[in-house]
């Protein structure tokens, strides 16, 4: 570890504005405008974008794991995020030129998904490694301090990087035109690219990882053998893989929700990209004030009891917006959807690391990766399919339908227009709801700890 004191505060401030530029292609790219590029500006289904992300998400899963393994054996972990960061910038770089390059619209969102479902493994690959450097930047007594710095950091980046780019996809900044756009989503891509590449530099110019004295060599498939140990472990200590497959559903339905709340905000609630920009700015402002009283609740009651309520507060802000199109109704849900979403990282990490001894924690943080990665298949699976299906027409909606009009209730045009994403909403709710009965059979090591 670095004890230099000059050198820690450059390599800390290297490492926390990385979270800054990476949620910046988060934002722009997987939550605001690459999914209404595909389906709202290109006309295409939801399912088409599921496919580019879970893939995306698949490959995630089973490889970097094992890279990871490799990369702790060696002790490097910068060559590969260097490599990952410039594969996510440069894909995101040709998406754009892809946007405005390509005139035939098939073809433009094949390549434009290929590229993405590229950018986003590079993206989601990158974690692992920038979250393996925070030890080397940071001393036992200020690794939770750190790591605070980097999740604002972030949280920040969400918020400046909607505004930086901003005016490329409006086409004019105070008024005057921008050269070299043409107004619309797919001028979001390179300038995000660009703003990625600037404030990614100084993570790779001022972090300096220990020099191995002696390397050691790692095979792929001793890699995967390592992967493997650690999910057989799990037996090991009550709990841990209920805990596991509890986040496995939570996480699946939290994902989902971030890549498609702006479609749902765009076809249901009739919301602008300029209303949108400023609901997911004021959503992202309350995922850091959840972080940091959740921080304080979790401290207080527990993480178990915190996530639990945690959870139902997921449960209630995704039925108001399944039930309700008024835009009242879902600015008044936005935020209490990003105090969940900043509450859930908070209260899960605690409560994970209260089932397992301290020395296996590097192993088990790698499966909760893990299992939230194969979560983030699943999930914009099942969205597509719900929206590619459930509509109007579909005989098993018309049969629902009938049964709830058989109570009195009645559905207007502009429900009935959009009813495919409201069963969308309704399968994360059930996925919600699983991870929450799972969840609640989690021993309670707090607990145990106040009554002894």
């Amino acid at each position: 570890m670095n004890n230099s004191t000059s050198t820690d505060k450059r390599a800390v401030a290297g490492w926390a504005i990385y979270d800054f530029a990476d949620t910046i292609f988060s934002m722009n790219i997987v939550t605001m405008y690459f999914a209404q590029w595909v389906v709202v500006d290109n006309k295409m289904e939801d399912i088409y974008y599921s496919i580019s992300y879970a893939v995306s998400m698949l490959l995630v899963a089973f490889t970097i794991p094992a890279l990871g393994a490799i990369s702790d054996v060696k002790g490097k972990r910068l060559p590969f995020l260097f490599v990952l960061t410039s594969g996510c910038i440069l894909s995101t770089f040709f998406l754009g030129i892809t946007g405005n390059a390509i005139d035939n619209i098939a073809t433009k969102v094949l390549v434009g998904l290929i590229l993405f479902a590229i950018a986003n493994y590079c993206y989601e690959g990158g974690l692992t490694f920038y979250n393996a450097l925070l030890p080397e930047i940071s001393t036992p007594e200020t690794i939770g301090k750190v790591s605070g710095w980097g999740v604002a950091l972030g949280y920040v980046g969400a918020i400046f990087g909607l505004l930086l780019v901003k005016p490329f996809v409006d086409g004019h900044l105070f008024g005057f035109k921008l050269p070299l756009t043409q107004g619309g989503r797919q001028d979001a891509f390179i300038p995000t690219a660009i703003f990625f590449l600037l404030f990614s530099l100084p993570i790779f110019i001022w972090v300096k990882e220990r020099v191995q004295t002696n390397p050691v060599k790692i095979k792929i498939k001793e890699a995967f053998r390592r992967v493997w140990e650690g999910i057989s472990d799990t037996q090991k200590y009550p709990g841990v893989l209920r805990f596991l497959i509890a986040n496995y559903f939570i996480s699946d339905a939290i994902a989902t929700v971030i890549i498609f709340m702006a479609v749902y905000a765009q076809r249901v609630v009739g919301f602008p990209d300029s209303v949108k920009l400023w609901f997911f700015i004021v959503a992202t402002t309350f995922a850091v004030i959840g972080s940091f009283l959740c921080g304080y609740v979790t401290d207080w009651i527990g993480p178990k009891k915190t996530l639990i309520y945690v959870v139902w507060g997921w449960i209630l802000s995704l039925c108001a917006v399944m039930f309700s199109a008024n835009s009242t109704v879902f600015w008044i849900a936005g935020p209490f959807i990003g105090i969940c979403l900043g509450s859930t990282w908070t209260a899960s990490r605690p409560l994970l690391t209260g089932l397992v001894p301290k020395e296996t924690l590097g192993q088990f943080f790698g499966l909760y990766s893990l299992s939230g990665k194969v979560a983030a298949v699943i999930g914009p699976l099942l969205w597509g399919l719900a929206v590619l299906y459930f509509k109007a027409d579909n005989p098993i909606v018309q049969k629902l339908i009938l049964l709830f009009s058989n109570f009195g209730l009645t559905f207007s045009n502009r429900v009935m227009a959009t009813i495919q994403y409201r069963f969308a909403i309704a399968i994360l709710v059930l996925m919600m709801i699983l991870g929450l009965v799972i969840l609640l059979k989690v021993p309670d090591r707090f607990k145990e700890k106040v009554l002894s």
